[in-house]
């Protein structure tokens, strides 16, 4: 019987490093959007972000913010009319959150709260994909002529994560019943962060394979 290699090169990382790998315990943030476009400088109705602590994979403190569309349409975020006919078509409870005018603040205001709510620069940034969420947020950030409130060099990809550990997100929504909170800006947070501990369990458990 033998090692793979690469079995045994993800276990020297993984597990002989793991403190390393679970470093930076609470300064990692999950961020979601929902929007009216697929564009980078797509309107945003709600933004959700998490604190987590890497370790545990347990959350700190949440954000949740839902934006007008006035201050949308002030600072010339793009509508796509696809996109929304698309939201027509989600349950009631999501078409709530995306159209309904209750609770809305300002987009300028929103972001100004989440770069508090993020509060330094070395907070690694995650997200589902990196050329979406993360993009139209700094889009956003320029447009109200503020600083992104992240490094480019800790913006993080969970999708890389699920693709490592062969983990499929809408397979995992379904085995964990998570399908009714799908584009919610918030429980899409933490449904990633659920998938990203599972993921690395899945890693973790590859470590090493035994032939």
């Amino acid at each position: 019987m033998r090692f793979k290699i690469f079995n045994f090169f993800f276990c020297f990382c993984f597990k002989n490093l793991g403190s390393n790998i679970k470093s930076k315990m609470s300064d990692n943030i999950m961020l979601d959007l929902e929007t009216l476009s697929t564009k980078n400088n797509a309107s945003i109705l709600t933004i959700g972000a998490i604190r987590f602590d890497r370790n545990s994979f347990k959350i700190t403190k949440k954000f949740y913010k839902r934006i007008s569309h006035e201050s949308n349409e002030y600072y010339n975020r793009d509508f796509d009319e696809n996109t929304i006919n698309w939201w027509h078509s989600q349950s009631e409870e999501a078409k709530k959150e995306i159209f309904e005018d209750k609770d809305r603040i300002n987009l300028n205001l929103a972001l100004q709260e989440l770069s508090i709510f993020i509060g330094n620069s070395r907070a690694k940034i995650w997200a589902n994909g990196v050329c979406f969420d993360i993009s139209i947020l700094e889009s956003a950030y320029e447009a109200c002529n503020l600083d992104v409130p992240w490094k480019f060099w800790n913006i993080r990809d969970v999708r890389t994560i699920y693709d490592i550990a062969d983990l499929n997100l809408n397979n995992f929504k379904r085995q964990n019943n998570m399908l009714n909170n799908c584009h919610n800006a918030l429980a899409d947070c933490e449904t990633q962060l659920a998938a990203m501990e599972k993921a690395m369990d899945n890693i973790y458990d590859r470590c090493f394979v035994v032939e």
